[in-house]
């Protein structure tokens, strides 16, 4: 199967430099190099993604999966195998690439509800989640921090790269805290009120501020003090982001369901 040093070899003969691969891949290029020396396995949703930017023919890997299988079928474990391909089929839609845009999509139709419903909390609760999410967005896939950061430094590449993060995380907290008093500077609407989910969304935002500062110092250790056994949380940061978002849209919808029953039925009797 691929190694790291196909891995490189791949990435050389496509011509994308380590950094270049680090914005396409979403991670660090103290990651990149990682994965190419072998000190770290790839991720198998980054492996596809690598492969797709190296505009490798998949169905080759493919058939190496296949003839693995084939191997296996004398001994009992081919059907492991057959979850292992399909796993690595859909391993793609694990990435931020393709996982970012459909939570700010959802994000932006709770907002476009909100504002057509009249309902102000959710209209603002859901547009400071969609700004603050939305520009770390931004500034991820333009490359921001790459281009702005020597390749060598890796330290304040991970510092900026994680401290961006935790920033906008510690912002969104301190808005959602805070929201009812900030909905009333911006809307007049009588129906502003504290709502019983104004008491979770600022405690999403500290989980995923506590992971950030986690990954950061899990980063640190590793590059200053060589504890590279020490990283459960950066291992697993994507996964550990996207329990939130998806702590995040279940709760708007759970607001969004709210505020529909509780609206009278039209010629309903509510005296």
């Amino acid at each position: 199967m691929i190694d790291g040093e196909d891995l490189k070899a791949l990435r050389i003969q496509a011509g994308i430099p380590q950094k270049a691969m680090s914005d396409k891949l979403g991670c660090d290029r103290k990651t990149i190099i990682n994965y190419e020396l072998g000190v770290s396995d790839i991720p198998s949703k980054k492996l596809f993604r690598w492969l797709q930017c190296c505009k490798l023919d998949l169905g080759v890997l493919l058939g190496q999966i296949k003839a693995i299988r084939d191997d296996a079928n004398d001994n009992g474990r081919a059907k492991i195998l057959d979850f292992v391909t399909i796993g690595f089929v859909l391993s793609q839609l694990w990435s931020p690439i393709i996982i970012t845009p459909i939570y700010l999509t959802l994000i932006g139709i709770c907002i476009i509800y909100g504002v057509y419903t009249k309902n102000i909390n959710m209209a603002h609760i859901a547009g400071i989640i969609f700004a603050l999410t939305g520009a770390g967005y931004v500034i991820f896939e333009s490359g921001l921090i790459n281009k702005a950061t020597p390749d060598e430094n890796q330290v304040l590449q991970s510092i900026l790269i994680f401290g961006t993060q935790l920033l906008l995380c510690l912002t969104a907290t301190f808005l959602l805290t805070f929201r009812v008093q900030l909905s009333r500077r911006l809307s007049k609407a009588d129906s502003i009120k504290l709502t019983p989910f104004d008491g979770i969304f600022h405690w999403i935002f500290i989980y995923l501020a506590i992971v950030n500062l986690a990954a950061l110092l899990e980063d640190m250790a590793y590059l200053l003090l060589d504890l590279k056994s020490w990283t459960p949380i950066y291992d697993n940061f994507e996964g550990l982001i996207y329990f939130a978002w998806v702590l995040c849209c279940s709760a708007l919808l759970s607001m969004m369901i709210c505020s529909t029953k509780s609206k009278p039925v039209n010629g309903a009797n509510v005296s």
